[in-house]
């Protein structure tokens, strides 16, 4: 079956299709993955190891590196989701619609089946007008109401105010996108539409929900066209085994090490995370303990070498997390199941969007202690959780537990089998 895949957003937005595309292409289907990456990360190895055709579709008004640092500076200041998802429709989504289109018709004309992001309205479209199946993939799992659980952002007040929580987001997430996506349909003389949620990010055919069954919630009854199929990684297709020799020689050189990351949230300008490495460094250093930087560094950054902190550009969650004590990470979908599939406990440090959500949900699962905003970030806080860690070996415990669930789950195969039933 000839299958295309688009996808727009960050690291974290990307890779679950890279994994479903691979998982494909495995089981005999000609693959396209068209992507918008706000970062413009180069994945075309990814597609080259795994055998699927890659189509970038840049955005052609993305922000500067320098204004992207200065966005992350002031999403540190709004607490609100909503405001934050006005930053990201107008800079990051809204001046890339007329190119994921035009790419997205492109897509459906050498395409039997669609799979789409969430926020991929422009392909939805795409694919009603060339009358080609369309699916919707969920990176998270409280996009779509729910009696158990509040939208991201919400403010605990009970199970009764679920239900409210439920309709001022769906009027605010309207308030953001409806005419946008209503003068796209317009211009195409296609039907409105009413309710982005129901009607924009998620389909009457069907919706794949790509988190673990161990972390979504049980009591969820999801409707008959949504499947929960699991974390989509690619260490379920194709296995990387190797370390890079630094990586190995500094794992075996001591006690687990602390893995610090905050992903696409880093751009590579170093005024804006020196202040972070600082306080990750501060840490380690107060607490006694070896560390693992994850910073956007480029050939020429400079830091003194320190035995007990290794500093590098990136490396596979799969293959490192499991030899860490803990993750400190900012709640990004990948990483977050990263950390739990590797049965590693975490704090998360939010900057925005759905990863306060995340931090909320390792809370509930027992594996973190608690998190913390981006404008929240101390030294203090950071020691605080992670002794508690260190002191309470349930945290590790419960992500092992999970771990083993979602070693059982074989999430792409799930997956496949229902994109082809």
């Amino acid at each position: 079956m000839r299958i295309g895949l688009q996808t727009w957003g960050s690291e974290g937005d990307i890779n679950p299709f890279i994994a479903l595309a691979a998982g494909l292409v495995k089981a005999g289907h000609n693959v396209k993955l068209y992507i918008t990456e706000v970062s413009e990360r180069d994945y075309s190895k990814s597609a080259n190891d795994y055998g699927f055709e890659l189509v970038n579709v840049p955005n052609p008004m993305l922000p500067s590196v320098d204004m992207m640092a200065k966005m992350s500076d002031a999403f540190k200041a709004i607490r609100d989701p909503s405001e934050q998802l006005k930053i990201i429709n107008k800079y990051f989504l809204y001046p890339a619609e007329t190119a994921m289109f035009n790419a997205a018709t492109e897509l459906c004309d050498t395409s039997d089946l669609i799979v789409r992001h969430i926020f991929c309205y422009p392909t939805q479209l795409a694919a009603e007008l060339a009358n080609v199946r369309v699916v919707t993939l969920y990176p998270v799992h409280n996009i779509f109401p729910n009696p158990h659980q509040a939208p991201f952002g919400a403010v605990n007040l009970g199970r009764w105010a679920i239900p409210l929580w439920w309709r001022l987001a769906q009027w605010l997430i309207n308030k953001i996108f409806l005419n946008q996506i209503n003068d796209l349909r317009r211009k195409y003389q296609a039907p409105l539409i009413s309710n982005v949620l129901k009607q924009a990010w998620s389909n009457d055919t069907l919706n794949l929900i790509a988190v673990s069954k161990a972390v979504c919630p049980r009591e969820i009854s999801w409707p008959t066209n949504f499947k929960v199929c699991g974390f989509l990684n690619t260490s379920e297709v194709y296995e990387e085994t190797k370390l890079q020799r630094e990586v190995v020689d500094f794992l075996n050189g001591g006690g687990a090490p602390i893995y610090f990351t905050f992903g696409s949230m880093l751009v590579p300008n170093k005024d804006s995370w020196l202040k972070v490495y600082e306080i990750w460094r501060e840490t380690v250093i107060k607490m006694g303990c070896r560390a693992i930087f994850q910073l956007p560094i480029s050939e020429t950054t400079q830091f003194s070498n320190e035995s007990n902190i290794l500093i590098v550009k990136r490396l596979p969650h799969n293959l490192v997390f499991p030899h860490c004590a803990a993750v400190i990470h900012h709640g990004g979908a990948g990483t977050t199941q990263s950390s739990l599939l590797a049965g590693c406990p975490s704090v998360v440090v939010a900057h925005i969007a759905d990863q306060p959500f995340w931090g909320s949900e390792l809370m509930r699962l027992g594996v973190s202690p608690g998190y913390m905003r981006k404008s929240e970030l101390r030294t203090a806080l950071l020691i605080k959780y992670i002794s508690l860690i260190f002191k309470n070996s349930n945290y590790r415990d419960n992500a092992l537990r999970i771990s083993k669930a979602m070693k059982e789950e074989n999430a792409i195969k799930t997956a496949i089998e229902s994109l082809i039933a």
